[in-house]
């Protein structure tokens, strides 16, 4: 075998040689990867919001509230607060309140250099994280109401069980109805605050704040107890935990309220997400 031949052995058929890739070839537009579809987006989300350790030990208390305030009810409520309705509303409390911790650690997280790089190089239409981050939230909230009704029946059968229970099964649809509606504005405000500012941190003590400054001020300003029923979250989503149904006026509280502190913040959380400089 002479020089010459071995020089071209293994180069294809005699006479043509094989050319090397092109180092441009993987930023052809036929060569790029097809984007991770809405349903697959969605799941990787509620996978990070559930399969991480501050995402477990949240739900983990939310499911020892229900539990725990459900057998409070049972056991020391009175009489008259002994229905599967009322236990539906107590085992709600923890769910209503820590769920959009689960959304502002989700949201925030996202800007930690291993997050950020990775979620906004694999899909950099951040409108689609967003999106999907949202999604996922209200997966979350409608799973809770679930498992909020099965703790409701274990609460009400262990009640009859002791002789602890006077009312009946039912759970009034109207009631669920609001629940679904206040989680969801919950994970709404959550998803707002994290992205408006940026920091875990700051925007769990900006969201628990706000209503808390806002209901002292409608307590000990009396001029101002008119105006805090249009503006105060806390007063506004009241109705939704009554079973009596919501009126028109109330209605208004609770559209006005959440505009100016779930729809305002949440819009300019987004355009800040959408131009924000990775650090």
């Amino acid at each position: 075998m002479s020089a010459t031949d071995i020089g071209t052995a293994g180069a294809g058929p005699r006479g043509a040689r094989t050319e090397p890739p092109s180092p441009h070839a993987a930023f052809a537009p036929g060569a790029a990867p097809a984007a991770p579809s809405s349903r697959l987006l969605t799941l990787v989300e509620l996978r990070k919001m559930t399969d991480t350790r501050s995402g477990r030990w949240v739900l983990a208390v939310i499911g020892l509230t229900m539990v725990g305030l459900t057998c409070l009810v049972v056991f020391a409520g009175d009489a008259g607060d002994r229905t599967s309705a009322d236990i539906f509303l107590a085992s709600q409390t923890g769910l209503s309140l820590l769920l959009p911790v689960v959304a502002i650690v989700a949201v925030t997280a996202e800007w930690s250099q291993r997050d950020g790089l990775t979620t906004f190089a694999l899909v950099p239409a951040r409108e689609r994280v967003v999106r999907a981050k949202a999604q996922a939230g209200l997966v979350l909230a409608v799973c809770g109401i679930g498992v909020s009704a099965l703790v409701t029946v274990g609460g009400h059968a262990l009640g009859l069980a002791t002789g602890n229970a006077d009312g009946g099964w039912s759970i009034p649809l109207g009631l669920v109805a609001t629940r679904v509606l206040d989680c969801a504005i919950a994970v709404f405000a959550g998803l707002a605050f994290g992205m408006l500012l940026g920091n875990p941190t700051l925007s769990i003590l900006g969201f628990y704040a706000v209503p808390l400054v806002l209901g002292i001020l409608g307590d000990t300003v009396s001029a101002l107890d008119a105006t805090m029923t249009w503006i105060d979250p806390g007063r506004a989503l009241t109705p939704l935990s009554e079973e009596g149904g919501i009126t028109g006026a109330e209605w208004a509280h609770l559209t006005t309220s959440t505009a100016l502190f779930t729809a305002l913040p949440f819009a300019g959380g987004l355009v800040r997400t959408l131009r924000r400089e990775m650090l």
